[in-house]
């Protein structure tokens, strides 16, 4: 699977991207409030995890996780807030405790895995009881942006690999992007 290019940094932080996807109010869209504990699972530049530190306060606690050394050390460069923890994972595994995270964040990395139920649940794990992960991936379509078409995960796809999940809520967020949300407690 095609993983996203260190080299490429930059984009995550486009003023093309600002305004398609605002960091702030994305989060709050999806239920981020004072005192939570999120987790963002391919962090990348800390696009999410900056806003989500400011959103969640000093009482709360945001992760932000990367695979990719190179992603993880442009995210330490840039300076990270008190209550922000870069943390290094592996493919298919995320070194936090269970049950720790109110809203676990996976923004435009489901596709690049092989493995997208292995993924996800994961994912699910940090997750407490009641929480919610949240994914956020590129429509399947021909754009000068974002990966290319052979490389997306179509909605359909997505929810056809998540067979058996509790998906609670699905939609468009923009012209390039779709979400799904996964209920923590009913699903596998």
């Amino acid at each position: 699977m095609h993983k996203f290019s260190p080299s490429n940094a930059d984009r995550l932080e486009s003023e093309q991207r600002y305004k398609l996807l605002p960091p702030r109010e994305t989060l709050k869209r999806f239920g981020l409030g004072k005192g939570m504990t999120f987790v963002d699972v391919g962090a990348g530049t800390g696009y999410f995890t900056r806003e989500a530190a400011k959103i969640v306060g000093n009482k709360g606690m945001a992760y932000a996780v990367e695979m990719s050394k190179e992603m993880a050390e442009h995210l330490r460069e840039k300076g990270v807030p008190e209550n922000v923890q870069v943390i290094r994972s592996e493919e298919y595994r995320i070194p936090l405790d269970d049950s720790i995270s109110d809203l676990t964040w996976l923004a435009f990395v489901v596709h690049e895995n092989s493995e997208v139920r292995r993924f996800v649940r994961e994912a699910k794990r940090v997750t407490k009881d009641g929480g919610r992960v949240v994914i956020l991936e590129w429509k399947k379509q021909e754009e000068e942006h974002g990966p290319p078409m052979d490389e997306r995960l179509s909605q359909h796809d997505l929810k056809k690999a998540l067979s058996g999940f509790a998906i609670v809520e699905e939609g468009s967020l923009n012209r390039s992007h779709y979400y799904v949300v996964i209920d923590i407690k009913k699903s596998p």
